[in-house]
């Protein structure tokens, strides 16, 4: 996969540059990014026979499969101020660096999902549940050959001046490759998605 667009702001960008496990979290999610594919060849390429032929869980749990046994990150942190609130869920994938906290949402769901998302990492950053946020989503070309209403990185850019004061980086990808002949990744079961009847290659 290919990182295509990214805003990190600048408290991200400081931490960055002044702090080593700030700096290891950052090249762990990159790794887990690039290395996704959908062949052996080593790229991911998407079928782009039509628009949502493909659904984007495979992708997800690709990255999460990469972060979990690699890197040892785990799924589903709750916040407390989120349990506490009994609103909201827990944070996708989440590791602590010693002491540094950094947690991570991917987002698989429309644009009221994606600011979902945004402001949940927000508050868990104001509340010092996490030290940086990390939100992961296709960018719109991509998306187009994704499930129907994906959210991407060019519709929710507009806002991302609200997260100035958060040590927060928001990451675009993109396929290596565009195929019309390329397996279709499987849909899931839920919002949007259909029941899939072609099989995911994986690695």
């Amino acid at each position: 996969m290919i990182i295509s667009k990214q805003y990190i702001s600048p408290v991200a960008k400081e931490l960055l540059r002044t702090n080593p496990l700030a700096n290891e979290a950052y090249r762990q999610i990159i790794q887990a990014i690039e290395l996704n594919a959908t062949e052996l060849s080593g790229k991911f390429v998407i079928n782009s026979s039509e628009k949502n032929a493909n659904g984007v869980v495979p992708v997800k749990e690709n990255i999460y499969a990469r972060l979990e046994d690699e890197y040892g990150w785990f799924r589903e942190k709750p916040l407390p101020y989120l349990v506490e609130a009994k609103k909201g869920g827990p944070i996708d994938v989440y590791n602590e660096f010693e002491q540094f906290k950094v947690g991570l949402e991917f987002e698989t769901g429309n644009i009221s999902s994606a600011h979902r998302a945004m402001n949940k990492l927000c508050v868990g950053i104001k509340h010092d549940d996490i030290d940086m946020g990390v939100l992961i989503l296709p960018i719109h070309t991509l998306s187009y050959y994704l499930t129907d209403r994906v959210s991407n990185y060019e519709e929710l850019e507009p806002y991302f001046v609200l997260l100035d004061e958060y040590p927060f980086i928001v990451i675009g990808f993109d396929a290596d490759e565009y195929n019309p002949q390329a397996p279709i990744l499987p849909k899931g079961k839920d919002g949007m998605s259909q029941r899939a009847i072609h099989k995911w290659k994986g690695y």
